[in-house]
């Protein structure tokens, strides 16, 4: 049994003896005594475990534990509006106790208790995330709409566009928020069916480019590789490095990646996101990012040897930093930017086409230029 199921085992006990004693039991003593040494277990093989309550399993590190499938406390929290609860080494015992307490406030009156606001919980965040569950159906179906300019299938990914701006805001502080990454990539892997090449509707705010741009390269990305036969687990993992290929400017000033133009020192900061964003991967992404690091940092290679960052010796990039690459490429032209207009279909197919060999790798570019032109 791994730490997490032992915790998630330690949590429904725990809880449930709360609601058969009252707070100063023998046994809601024990219950908290063995909560606290279930997070000490876990923490020791992890420093931030994050877990999904959606409904159906929980979800740990990017998994969905089916060995909980049925366990009940699944839904209830989600429910009760705890969707989402994470831990870090500076939890106490007595933030422990009160967790226990405001997760128990909100399961029997629905509603948050009166001091979550003010009091913080000392290494513990709770709260929502707009995603959903593996079996549960995209919302998006009945919003999704034909592109007039490009036949485009436009939809409505509100839910998961907010999701993009949390992992953003985690960024930002130095953490990634691999599991909400990774159930937006399971997402997006249910949409690419379409004849179309599904992206998400923006109504032309310039303002969520920062999460539209990651979203579109994803959902184009994983659609270049269902041509070319790549099976769904490793569509999926394509999509979750898309999704975070560009995650090193969450380390940079605000707002700079959105200026009409920028100085040379601008230009040469921004360039440093490439290293940026593997070196975040590296260090808080944990165990099965370290693809999603070299795409990070590869990105903005060039096959003639420009782009950035600049290296002392030449080498290919690696594929899906390639065919990211050319995605991201396409799918930034596609939106409004402060500087310019979003590009059609056929202008930013033929940029990558005219750029193939030199600002592109020439089989990633044919590849995308192939598939949008098809849509």
């Amino acid at each position: 049994m791994s730490e997490a199921i032992r915790f998630l085992h330690a949590f429904a006990q725990a809880l449930s003896t709360m609601t058969l004693y009252s707070p100063g039991h023998p046994a809601t003593k024990r219950g908290l005594e063995n909560l606290w040494q279930a997070i000490h277990a876990l923490l020791a093989v992890d420093p931030r475990p994050v877990f999904l309550f959606l409904g159906t399993a929980p979800v740990y590190d990017g998994r969905a534990l089916h060995e909980l499938r049925d366990w009940q406390h699944s839904q209830r929290l989600a429910d009760a509006g705890i969707q989402r609860l994470e831990f870090d080494e500076a939890v106490t015992l007595e933030s422990l106790g009160l967790l226990l307490e405001r997760v128990m406030v909100r399961l029997t009156t629905g509603e948050p208790a009166p001091d979550e606001a003010e009091t913080p919980l000392v290494g513990i965040a709770f709260g929502t995330v707009a995603v959903y569950a593996d079996d549960a159906p995209p919302s998006t179906s009945d919003d999704a709409q034909l592109d007039a300019g490009s036949g485009a299938l436009l939809l409505d990914l509100t839910d998961e566009l907010d999701t993009m701006e949390f992992v953003r805001s985690e960024g930002t502080r130095g953490v990634v928020a691999r599991a909400e990454a990774d159930v937006v990539a399971r997402i997006l892997g249910r949409l690419i069916g379409e004849p179309q090449v599904p992206q998400a509707s923006h109504g032309g705010d310039p303002e969520r480019y920062h999460v539209v741009h990651p979203v579109n390269t994803a959902l184009l990305a994983m659609v270049v590789a269902m041509t070319t036969g790549v099976d769904s687990a490793g569509r999926h993992r394509i999509g979750v490095m898309a999704l975070l290929h560009d995650i090193g400017m969450t380390r940079l000033p605000a707002g700079l990646g959105n200026k009409e133009s920028l100085t040379a020192k601008e230009r040469a900061l921004v360039e440093t996101h490439t290293a940026e964003g593997a070196r975040l991967l590296l260090d808080a992404g944990g165990p099965g990012l370290e693809l999603a690091a070299v795409v990070a940092y590869e990105h903005h290679l060039r096959p003639d040897g420009t782009g950035y960052p600049a290296r002392r010796f030449r080498a290919s990039a690696h594929w899906a930093s390639r065919l990211i690459g050319a995605c991201a490429a396409f799918a930034s032209l596609r939106l409004v930017r402060p500087y310019r207009p979003a590009w059609s279909v056929d202008r930013a197919a033929r940029h990558l086409e005219d750029g193939a060999g030199t600002l592109f790798d020439p089989e990633a570019a044919k590849l995308v230029a192939s598939v949008v032109r098809d849509t």
